[in-house]
């Protein structure tokens, strides 16, 4: 093993999930609207893994963003701006904390392996994160750079291609079924499953780990 991919939110950096969505839902409801959530928060998640589909035009996460609340906005007659309420809900993903355990794993990983970032996301939000949480690897690659998003085989073939890698030499440790997991897999790669709950069960991992230390043990240093 020469080097190891790491997906950043929800793998090295704390996520609330739903809570953007609940904020636009509000806007929504606010003007008197009546929405049903259920089927609102299924169609918010089916829009965005629609336009990051290998099918798709590259949109950088936040215009998918926007785009999606526009839509919404358009739908239910509400007059706010989608751009001005994308940012202002975004500003959540720049406060980020990374897990307890982070950084000291990944310096110790740093004097083994190449270890690098992978993630599906833009490149102010993630450069700005890892700056406030004083975390550093030795490559970053986003979805931004890459001009595709995972699980799109595009984006793990072009890590390897840059890096002159062989898939049997890269681990990916991520937290994500899709886009950790199966995508690499897909590719070639061994894949560790990072479970902090306890619930993932099996999806095709070489092995499951609970946070970021267990990867001493896997990989025995």
């Amino acid at each position: 093993m020469k080097a190891i991919i790491f997906d950043a939110f929800g793998t090295l950096f704390q996520v609330t999930s739903g809570g953007s969505a609940r904020t636009i839902l509000k806007n929504i409801t606010d003007i008197g609207a009546a929405v049903d959530e259920e089927a609102f928060h299924k169609e918010w998640k089916a829009y965005y893994k629609a336009h990051t589909s290998e099918t798709c035009e590259f949109m950088t996460e936040r215009d998918i963003f926007i785009s999606r609340i526009q839509m919404f906005y358009d739908r239910y007659h509400v007059t706010r701006s989608a751009e001005t309420d994308a940012d202002a809900v975004l500003v959540g993903a720049y406060q980020r904390e990374a897990y307890p355990e982070v950084k000291q794993v990944l310096k110790e990983l740093m004097q083994h392996y190449s270890v690098f970032i992978g993630s599906n996301t833009d490149n102010d939000v993630l450069e700005s994160v890892m700056r406030k949480n004083d975390i550093s690897v030795h490559k970053v690659y986003t979805s931004e750079d890459l001009k595709c998003y995972k699980p799109d085989a595009h984006f793990y073939r072009q890590i390897l291609k840059e890096n002159a890698l062989d898939v049997q030499e890269v681990l990916f440790v991520g937290d994500t079924v899709s886009d950790d997991i199966l995508g690499p897999k897909a590719a070639g790669m061994k894949t560790v499953l990072i479970d902090r709950t306890g619930k993932a069960g099996e999806c095709g991992q070489d092995c499951t780990i609970t946070d970021l230390s267990g990867l001493r043990e896997v990989l025995e240093f």
